[in-house]
């Protein structure tokens, strides 16, 4: 974008790069899913670490809502190896 001279094709590019508003009746899972990331380090999520989160926090998750942690921490995990990749090559 800070090549574009002309007005037009910005705008164009702005709007492109506009994201949807966060759906507000599931931020308590993206909360969790950063309370739990933070704790765990570089690898992935796992099995014991949504446990402890649960029984520490006295939040209860419902089985999809663990899917929903767990395929965000499959995306965080795969842009860090993606990232790690990345600089490994230059």
């Amino acid at each position: 974008m800070k090549r574009t001279k002309r007005p037009d094709r910005r705008e164009k590019l702005e709007q492109e790069l506009q994201l949807p508003e966060f759906p507000k009746p599931i931020d308590y899972i993206w909360q969790a899913f950063h309370r739990i990331r933070r704790r765990v380090g570089e690898g992935p999520i796992g099995w014991p670490d949504i446990d402890a989160f649960v029984r520490h926090s006295r939040i209860s998750l419902d089985p999809w809502e663990v899917e929903v942690i767990e395929g965000l921490d499959d995306l965080f995990v795969s842009a860090q190896n993606k990232a790690a990749n990345s600089t490994e090559i230059e």
